[in-house]
């Protein structure tokens, strides 16, 4: 029988809080489309999130109670048990192997879902790094006894049982800083799973066949952007640069000499990631600062600074697909997301930099209606994708790859009292430089 479950995720990201409450089922008919009951987006005062860490608790917990009270309304709700994003450049990607002897191998007994489970979950007890904690554990390859490669070792017959795994873990004081300003925003709201942003992306823009395909999702977030690389439906590489939207902007108010908010609406408005056909002769003007003429600006221009910035971190996912050995593997191609993929032509630009297929991508499987409609763009998807987590598993081969800090066990909130909860719960690597040729002086030291 189908289960119908209620689903809060909320994304912390550098410069809003998006909220999103949805429905759906873990099973029967309607498991592959979910209804969307609410949402809503809070901008984050300037500094109060940087590099994808919450900075000032009390600003981002302000951000968040209005960005909640504002869903709760809209779907009628009383938001208690939510999943919420973490990532950024303090995240840190590894990988790991490690085996056991399974007990019960001696009778001649196949692998089970527990035997795996188990292994999994010893994983989340190795302190990869001092200060940092392990969210995701992520297998990609098993082995039994002596056969490795093995995607399903359910049903299996083997003494040993080994894997080897992709870690993703946090520092600490970042996620403790995050759990407080929820705390901040409600003493009473629950954390059911903290999930890496891009992962979350991934559930909501990412086809099944692309995800069984092989397929590179490209998060271009404000300060950082994410690769995440899947292929037979099991995330095989991660990585992550320190440089984002706000870099592109910030190129903009340089070269333009505006401020930097005037460079943000003027990339919002006029943005073209391909300059070539954009006339010499177009200028726009900019009301740069109160009681001085508007300045002039050629659209070329604003063109050209754009292309070029976006040329660099086309060139740097690509290397690290190169890097990661999958570049040929990579059936669907690129999938770009996050707040800069809304610039238009910018898949143009990525083919031509990468020679692969692209396009950009917007939320799937959602129940059409109004509501769906006004969340059907690249500011939701992080949001949705933390809804799909509360449905369905990151990898359907382990019972979860995913801890959060401590809490309850659902996320099902009706308009009384809320359920009790389970508690919440990652090596980063480009060498774009040898790609690049020169380092940008916005990267500082990195």
């Amino acid at each position: 029988m189908a289960h119908e479950k209620i689903v809060v995720g909320v994304d912390i990201g550098s410069t809003k809080i998006a909220v999103i409450a949805a429905q759906g089922s873990t099973s029967g008919p309607r498991q592959n489309n979910i209804e969307i009951l609410g949402f809503s987006e809070v901008p984050v005062p300037v500094g109060a999130v940087v590099n994808g860490s919450v900075e000032n608790i009390k600003q981002v917990g302000s951000a968040i109670r209005e960005a909640l009270q504002e869903a709760s309304s809209r779907s009628d709700l009383d938001i208690g048990i939510v999943n919420v994003s973490f990532g950024g450049t303090h995240v840190k990607i590894g990988t790991h192997s490690d085996g056991v002897i399974r007990p019960s191998a001696s009778s001649g007994e196949e692998v089970t879902q527990r035997d795996v489970d188990q292994l999994v979950d010893d994983m989340y007890r190795a302190k990869i790094e001092p200060n940092y904690d392990v969210l995701h554990v992520l297998p990609m390859e098993f082995v039994v006894d002596n056969s490795p490669g093995v995607r399903e070792p359910v049903g299996r017959t083997g003494i040993k049982l080994g894997g080897n795994f992709l870690i993703i873990s946090a520092n600490n004081q970042s996620i403790q800083r995050t759990k407080k300003s929820l705390a901040d925003a409600d003493q009473n709201l629950k954390c059911d799973k903290m999930v890496f942003g891009p992962l979350a992306t991934s559930l909501a823009v990412l086809t099944d066949n692309e995800m069984k395909a092989g397929i590179a999702l490209v998060d271009i977030g404000d300060h950082t952007t994410d690769l995440v690389i899947y292929q037979d439906r099991i995330v095989r590489h991660i990585a992550t640069f320190p440089i984002g939207g706000r870099h592109i902007t910030n190129d903009l108010a340089i070269g333009c000499g505006i401020q930097f908010e005037n460079a943000e609406q003027l990339k919002k408005e006029y943005g073209v990631a391909v300059s070539a056909d954009i006339p010499l002769n177009v200028e726009i003007l900019v009301n740069f600062l109160a009681g001085r003429p508007p300045k002039q600006v050629l659209k070329k221009n604003v063109g050209l600074i754009i292309e070029e910035r976006l040329k660099e971190i086309a060139a740097m996912v690509y290397a690290e697909i190169i890097k990661s050995g999958y570049l040929d593997k990579l059936i669907g191609g690129i999938v770009l997301t996050g707040g800069s993929a809304n610039i238009d032509e910018i898949e143009v630009l990525f083919e031509k930099v990468t020679d692969m297929s692209v396009r950009v991508g917007y939320p799937e499987n959602m129940e059409r209606t109004a509501k769906a409609d006004a969340v059907s763009n690249s500011s939701f998807n992080t949001a949705i994708g933390l809804a799909w987590a509360g449905l369905k598993l990151i990898d359907p081969r382990v019972k979860s790859v995913c801890k959060a800090p401590t809490v309850a066990t659902t996320v099902i909130i009706p308009k009384e009292k809320p359920k009790e909860v389970k508690e919440p719960v990652k090596k980063i690597g480009t060498f774009w430089d040898s790609i690049i040729g020169k380092k940008d002086d916005s990267l500082g030291d990195y």
